[in-house]
Parts: structure tokens; sequence; C-alpha cells
């Protein structure tokens, strides 16, 4: 018997075998996940709800990332109750719209279904999300919270304008910060319009100047200080408004001045921080979500704002004080002004 001959023979097959067995279909069956995004906001007029799948296929990711089936379900139902002593006390049911216009990038924009509600929230009641997908092939829920109590206190909503000078102090603000709220922030946005040979050109022009951001440290409702450069401020317009040219400018009566504070629940701040660039030297962040039967976010968040004028002695130091002189701006004697000083 030629023991070579056979050995060779035996070794062609296992190399056959084997060759045969890496042959796998990675573009096989695969399960798909839903993807649901909703935060609330009883702040807001109506509330939004982002229904998207996962997709796998036989061409690669970026020719599938245009084609907008590749991003929806054909049959989306989606609900929100109210909970009350753990009962059900009201429903509403969501309805799609493609209005919303989606930016263009990276995945498909032809397309951008999202689910739109106006129910009356309750901050002392509990919402629980459901989405229904092709008929129970996917039911999704999450629950949440609302944040509730939250309020600004100075500026004192009572006082009619408020003044910014003082180039060497800070201008304090304060606010109360509720329940169910992790993370706030403040957003100062100074407001003015441009004038050209006496007509005002376009809309008001904003200019928005966030402040840091504050962690909850109790559970209990506490009032939390803070407080900006009056300097800063200043140099805050110098650097964001050009040269006038033959602009005048006004600064805009009476929402001179907005005081906008942003709140987010314990989720919200958590995928906020799980989704930011890493900082370190470990670039891989925890993936998070607090959604039952897929991936994706149910939160609450809440925003409340003060407008107020600006004081005559802040339209002075804005017309010729040091900082802003050279910016173009009327002084307090313009006849827009009239009305307020």
């Amino acid at each position: 018997m030629n023991y070579n001959k056979i050995l060779i023979l035996f070794l062609i097959s296992i190399f056959t075998v084997l060759a045969c067995s890496t042959d796998v279909d990675v573009t096989g069956d695969a399960t798909d996940i839903p993807i649901v995004y909703c935060v609330l906001d009883q702040s807001a007029d109506y509330q939004y709800v982002k229904v998207n799948k996962t997709f796998l296929g036989p061409v690669p990711a970026s020719q599938m990332a245009q084609i907008s089936d590749s991003l929806f379900y054909e049959n989306v139902v989606v609900k929100l109750h109210e909970i009350k002593n753990n009962y059900v006390t009201q429903s509403w049911t969501f309805s799609p719209v493609d209005t919303i216009v989606k930016p263009s990038g990276y995945f498909a924009n032809d397309k951008n279904t999202i689910w739109v509600g106006s129910p009356n929230l309750d901050p002392e009641a509990t919402y629980q999300l459901e989405v229904n997908i092709n008929n129970g092939q996917h039911i999704i829920t999450g629950e949440t919270a609302l944040i509730d109590g939250v309020r600004i206190k100075i500026p004192n909503p009572y006082v009619l304008a408020i003044d910014v000078v003082n180039y060497d102090g800070d201008f304090p603000y304060e606010y109360i910060n509720g329940l169910n709220g992790k993370i706030f922030q403040m957003n100062i946005t100074f407001n003015y319009l441009n004038v050209i040979n006496g007509d005002t050109v376009g809309q008001m022009i904003s200019i928005p100047w966030p402040q840091g951001k504050e962690y909850r440290l109790l559970e209990t409702s506490t009032e939390v200080v803070g407080k900006f450069s009056i300097s800063a401020f200043y140099n805050l317009l110098v650097a964001n408004i050009p040269p006038p040219g033959d602009t005048v400018r006004l600064v805009k009566m009476p929402n001179s001045i907005v005081f906008t504070l942003s709140t987010a629940d314990e989720n919200y701040s958590t995928y906020m921080d799980a989704t930011s660039p890493s900082q370190g030297i470990v670039q891989e962040k925890p993936s998070f979500t607090n959604i039952n039967g897929g991936y994706g976010l149910f939160a609450s968040r809440f925003n409340t704002s003060i407008s107020k004028p600006l004081g005559g002695r802040t339209l002075d130091s804005i017309n010729r004080g040091i900082y802003t002189k050279n910016l173009g701006f009327a002084n307090r004697y313009n006849l827009y002004y009239q009305g307020w000083y």
C-alpha cells in the first residue's frame, strides 16, 4: 500500500473541507433593531418621536444609508400614556409627518418621518412611551417623569429693565432647580437691530452666550446662584459684531437681553455624557439606552426664559463705552428708544 499517496489524498480532502467551511454568507438574514428617541418638554407646544431601524445588506453601508427604506419601518404606531397612581389616565396617538426637513449628510434626506403629538403634559404624572412596529413585530416601551418647579428668580420678573454696567463687576442670576432635573445651563442672548438708510434690515440679530453647566447636588429643590463678568459681556459684543460701515445699530426693545434656563433629566444627562467626544486616552465609551425592546432614549427636559429691556445706563455704555463705542450703536435719545426712556 502506498501510504504517501493516501496521506496526500487525505490532506487534500481536509484542505477542501476547510476552504468550504470559511465560505460564510456575511449578509445573511439579520434581525433588525428599532432605534427610538423622544424627549418630552412641557414647555413646548409639540412633542416628537423619532423611530428608525438598523440595517444590513449586500452593499456597503454608505450606499444603503442613502436609501430611505433602509431607515424606516412600514407600519408604526406611536402612543404616549399618562400614568397617575399606577393607572393610565390619558393616552395620545401621535401622527407621522414628513414636513420637518432633514439636513443633508451621510443618511438619506428625501424622507424624514417623525411622529408628532400635542399632549397636555402634567408635571405630577409619569409618562410611558409605546411604539408598535409592524403589528406587534416589535413593541418598544420607555418611561420618564417630567421636570417640575424650575423657574428663574433673578433677573426679577417684575423689574421693568436691567442695567449691565460697572466693567469691574459681575451680574448675578439665580434660579430654582425644582425636581427631576439633573443638569442645568443658563444661556444669555443679546439682541440688536441693524438700520441702513432709516430702514431696519432683516430680522433681529441674536448673540447667544452659554454659561457653565450646573449639576444637581441634592434631591430637594434648591436655589442656585450664578454670575457672569460684565467686562466679558462687552467683549462678547465686540467679538461678534462687525464694524458698522453705514449701519446704525439699535438695542432691541423690549427683548434686549434674554435669560434662558435649560434643564435635562438624569437619563438625558447620562446620554449626553456617553455620546460626547472622549477627552482622555481611552476613546471607547459605553453605549447608553433606557428603551425596552430596542435602543434609544426616552427622557425629559424643560426650558424657561425671561426677557428684559436694557436700561438707559447700559445703552450709554454700549453707545460710547470703551469696549463698544466703535460698533455704531445709537445713543439712548434715539427716536426708537423714546417709548422706553
